[in-house]
């Protein structure tokens, strides 16, 4: 029998960039500046490998290393790539007192009564920042299979050693960053915050898989060029697939180029690896298949349980395996792992449904001796196995355990395999819990379908039980669904109230089956507490400002009635954002931010994340983007952290619409398009439309932006919520007048006055003020623009600490077109003002070409120069086509009327001579004598000067005066003519 492999690289080839990154960075992370760096390529294209590569490299430079490495089976294992890096660490005794610590932490964890998500990550940071003694390297493999609380602690990780010798190397299959993945989420938040930076493995190019070929095939010459472009042809140079490939061949016609050129070559890597195994010897190729089934690292003694042999009868199946790298070597641990995931999943699916089921069984019954196994292990092989019952009690016990530590997509998918294996005499209460239970797990991870489905169908058992209470719960769930869907207001009122009418119909007294507690106790209380908070935000929505106090009254009585804290600071942070919108202070908005702090500090998580939500949205809804912002930074880490993705995404949404306002719009249109690609609510969607189309509008993509305003409209109309539909309207507002259309725009505002008014939504409204007001102007109706502007600004009056830069900003178009040029500019710099502190870039750019504008009409030409030049300036880093061409438009105007002007203008010939003499030095008697007037008249002419150059200082009239030189064929005329503004050349 000829021999088979093995054909592995004896080098890594085509990978000298990253490498030279990976040693930059470990000499940075030697001199205390930790980093994290990512690898990221298709599956085979050699990233573990580089993994290798990198430690080799640390541990030559004088580093400790430790890794975690995973399997497909782990993803639903909470803390998964910690355990493994502990367990490793345990046999390595410079780390094995890290290593222990690490597993006595997490089984504290699991068994607590009240375990933290939070404190485990950061107790488990501290124990690994601890333990560091010199330059550190930490390797993660496999990450497209960890599952959220391993990322988390990474990034904590990250974070916490950013001035310390780490580096933290981790790789992953970029083919698995799909929509709505936990890796892809994970990776955006690195990248964006700078945590960490990515290196893209690509495949490898003709030459460098000539040279793979060369190096594998040693025979002393290069690979024949055809033989070569094969090999690339057929593998597309991946380093996997070339090994594999060449390996499937026999080896006396592997040096022989005409032989492989004539080989019958298998086309796709499954075909390569199959026909190289089958070159094995039968027990290898049978001990392969069958070890497929454990799916993770196993060592001898168990696979012989499983596969029914003695373990000394695998010694020689195994070495040959190892022999011919389709299994690793032995570590310190003892154990057997394949060289590849592909070369098992490959095994795995070569064998028959029926063998699978049986190893598969056998794999549940022994994997338990296997290091690091767990009833979530079990539960997949009993699933695989076609044993529905103890699948069913595996998972549900490994559900339970991921949700105690919000590991709230792992506890979903294990939630989700145990309701597919239910015991089909399960009694109601026992039924209605689990489903109770998987209905909170999806609603966490925006699963709303199914969240909705689970919901249904528990009210339906509790029912069955007797437990009409439990049942009027699930009503909280549903209404909490439809919330994020943004369906029908009406709808949503109707469910909440029906909701409550129900749980008043329960009996005052008695208690239910199994001695549950009263309908009138403290479980009633709190149920009563979370529909009213429901019906609040209905309330609030729909602008019933008297019916949203009632229920956020009610909500608070209820909480405190059921010693319920968290709802205590839930219906606090509401009614913090029903004050921000309707009241005439800010003082609601720190109502709601110091609830939603107190509420993460007290351990009441989605209380905590959901008021860091709401607060942002209030906050970016009164347009205070800097406040959005900040509670955005620290919610968004809190969502992630305890996996709530709702709140997630509608942040995201949020923060999208806050870097549009900011002026970075690239960065709006990742936020944007992200919260639309990733799975999640339609309230989060629609939201995040807003910001994208507002990018497009301010780029000149018109057909882009008409698009999503399309889009969220509809949103917003199907919602039936005025703050839901107005964005969008202002969109379309500002989109019909800048395609000309000022009649569309004019409707539009209209509608949306409308609406505002119907509905009492005075913050979504106000930006609308300014293009409603521009537009009439346009269309030559100042009558029309004064009335509409009138009903605006008394409608807007209550709420003018947030309304006031746009009431300012229409009401200076007004004046400027009625003539009333001095009115107008403070209306206008005032404006420009009120915007840029917010900020909102777009309306102070635009504000500061209106000033600039009402400036030229008061002759004032040289400071509205320099606002033209700002705003050209932003407009071009923004790469704003509608400012730009504003922009040129109004600097086309100056520079016409600069042509027929003098030096001096706006000075006349006289208050020049006095500049000149003031940049002379001369105090205003000296240039009093010098010019033979009194004094009393040159200080007439000083004060002339500094407000005609808008100068504050004399050392500002000189430093103009300096620069400014009369021309000479026009002698000393009094003819107005240009100068620069005070400080710009």
């Amino acid at each position: 029998m000829s021999r088979v492999g093995p054909l592995l690289s004896p080098i890594l080839i085509g990978r000298d960039d990253v490498l030279d990154l990976a040693e930059r960075r470990l000499l940075q992370a030697a001199s205390g500046r930790g980093q994290f760096l990512l690898f990221a390529g298709e599956a085979g294209v050699g990233k573990s490998r580089l993994l290798s590569a990198v430690d080799l490299k640390a541990r030559r430079a004088g580093f400790r290393t430790a890794g975690g490495f995973l399997a497909p089976q782990d993803q639903q294992v909470p803390m998964a790539s910690l355990l493994d890096m502990a367990r490793s660490m345990t046999r390595d005794a410079p780390w094995m007192e890290l290593g222990r610590q690490l597993l006595v932490l997490a089984d504290a964890a699991m068994t607590a009564s009240g375990p933290r998500r939070r404190t485990l990550v950061l107790q488990a940071v501290d124990l690994m920042v601890g333990a560091l003694a010199g330059p550190t390297l930490f390797a993660f493999d496999d990450l497209q299979w960890a599952d959220n609380l391993s990322l988390e602690i990474l990034t904590e990780l990250a974070r916490s050693t950013r001035e310390r010798p780490v580096l933290l190397v981790a790789a992953y299959r970029s083919d698995e960053l799909v929509a709505g993945a936990l890796l892809r989420e994970w990776r955006s938040r690195l990248l964006t915050q700078r945590i960490a930076e990515e290196a893209r493995l690509a495949p490898l190019s003709v030459e460098q898989t000539a040279l793979m070929t060369s190096l594998i095939l040693a025979t002393g010459l290069p690979a024949p060029s055809d033989v070569a472009a094969a090999v690339h042809e057929r593998t597309d140079g991946v380093p996997l697939h070339i090994e594999e490939l060449l390996g499937a061949l026999p080896e006396d016609l592997r040096a022989d180029s005409r032989a492989i050129r004539a080989a019958d070559v298998p086309e796709t890597l499954e075909d390569a690896i199959l026909q190289r195994i089958h070159r094995l010897s039968p027990e290898a190729q049978d001990v392969a298949r069958r070890a497929a089934v454990i799916g993770r690292c196993f060592v001898p003694h168990v696979l012989a349980e499983i596969v029914e042999r003695p373990a000394e009868a695998l010694e020689r199946p195994l070495r040959e395996l190892v022999d011919h790298s389709v299994l690793h070597p032995p570590g310190p641990r003892g154990l057997f792992d394949f060289r590849h995931q592909l070369l098992r999943d490959v095994l795995y699916g070569s064998l028959s449904d029926g063998e699978r089921r049986r190893l598969h069984a056998r794999a549940a019954e022994y994997g338990k001796e296997l290091e690091g196994a767990s009833e979530i292990h079990d539960s997949r092989h009993y699933e695989l196995a076609g044993m529905a019952e103890p699948a069913f009690h595996s998972a549900l016990q490994g559900a339970r355990l991921a949700a105690r530590l919000s590991s709230h997509h792992e506890a979903f998918e294990l939630y989700r395999r145990a309701v597919a294996n239910l015991p089909p005499d399960l009694p109601p209460r026992e039924l209605a819990e689990i489903l109770e239970a998987f209905s909170v797990e999806a609603a966490a991870i925006e699963e709303i379908d199914t969240c909705e489905q689970a919901a249904l169908q528990a009210r339906e058992c509790w029912i069955q039980a007797g437990d009409a209470l439990a049942a009027a719960d699930q009503r909280v769930t549903l209404a909490g669904m439809a919330r994020r869907q943004a369906r029908p207001l009406g709808e949503r009122l109707d469910l909440t109230r029906a909701a409550l009418a129900e749980l008043d119909a329960l009996p005052a007294q008695g208690s239910t089956e199994a001695g549950a507690a009263s309908p009138g106790g403290a479980r009633a209380a709190r149920v009563r507490s979370a529909l009213s908070i429901e019906l609040a935000y209905a309330s609030i929505e729909a602008g019933d400002a008297g019916g949203a106090a009632a229920a956020l009254n009610e909500a608070h009585e209820c909480a405190i009635e059921a010693a319920d804290e968290g709802l205590e600071l839930w219906s606090a942070s509401l009614d913090g954002v029903q004050r921000a919108l309707t009241a005439s202070s800010a003082d609601g908005l720190a109502r709601a931010g110091a609830a939603a702090e107190s509420a993460r500090a007290r351990g009441f998580e989605d209380c905590g994340v959901t008021g860091y939500r709401d607060a942002a949205v209030a906050a970016a809804s009164v347009l205070e983007y800097r406040q959005a912002a900040a509670w955005i930074d620290k919610g968004q880490r809190y969502a992630d952290a305890i996996e709530q993705s709702h709140c997630g995404h509608v942040m995201r949404a949020t923060a999208a619409l806050v870097a549009w306002a900011e002026g970075r719009w690239d960065d709006s249109i990742g936020l944007a398009e992200h919260a639309l690609a990733d799975r999640g609510c339609r309230r989060a969607a629609g939201m995040a439309r807003w910001p994208r189309a507002y990018a497009a509008i301010g780029r000149g993509e018109f057909e882009t932006a008409r698009g999503h305003l399309a889009a969220a409209e509809l949103f917003g109309r199907t919602s039936d919520v005025a703050s839901l539909v107005l964005p969008a309207l202002w969109g379309l507002v500002e989109l019909s007048s800048l395609e000309g259309d000022h009649g569309a725009a004019i409707r539009l505002s209209e509608e949306a006055l409308v609406l505002a008014r119907t509905a009492r939504e005075r913050a979504s409204f106000a930006p609308i003020v300014v293009p409603g007001v521009r537009a009439r102007l346009v269309a030559g109706s100042a009558a029309a623009a004064a009335r509409w502007l009138e009903a605006t600004d008394d409608f807007l009056g209550p709420v003018r600490w947030y309304s006031q830069p746009a009431l300012d900003h229409a009401w200076g178009l007004l004046r400027l077109t009625e003539g009333a040029t001095g009115v107008a500019r403070t209306h206008l710099q005032s404006a420009m003002e009120g915007w840029a502190a917010r900020p909102r870039t777009w309306e102070a750019l635009w504000a500061r070409l209106d000033l600039a504008g009402c400036l030229l009409r008061s002759g004032r030409h040289a400071q509205a120069a320099g606002l033209i030049g700002d705003v050209r300036d932003t407009a071009g880093q923004l790469r704003s086509v509608p400012l730009l061409r504003a922009a040129e438009e109004l600097d086309r105007l100056v520079r016409r009327r600069d042509s027929r002007r003098s030096a001096w203008y706006p000075l006349t010939a006289r208050e020049f001579d006095v500049a000149r003499l003031i940049a002379r030095g001369l105090t205003n008697s000296q240039i009093a004598a010098e010019l033979s007037v009194a004094p009393r008249t040159v200080s007439a002419h000083v004060e002339h000067v500094l407000a005609k150059l808008g100068a504050q200082r004399r050392a500002e009239i000189a430093s103009w005066a300096t620069r400014t030189e009369p021309d000479p064929s026009r002698g000393t005329s009094a003819r107005d003519g240009a100068a620069p503004a005070p400080g710009r050349a």
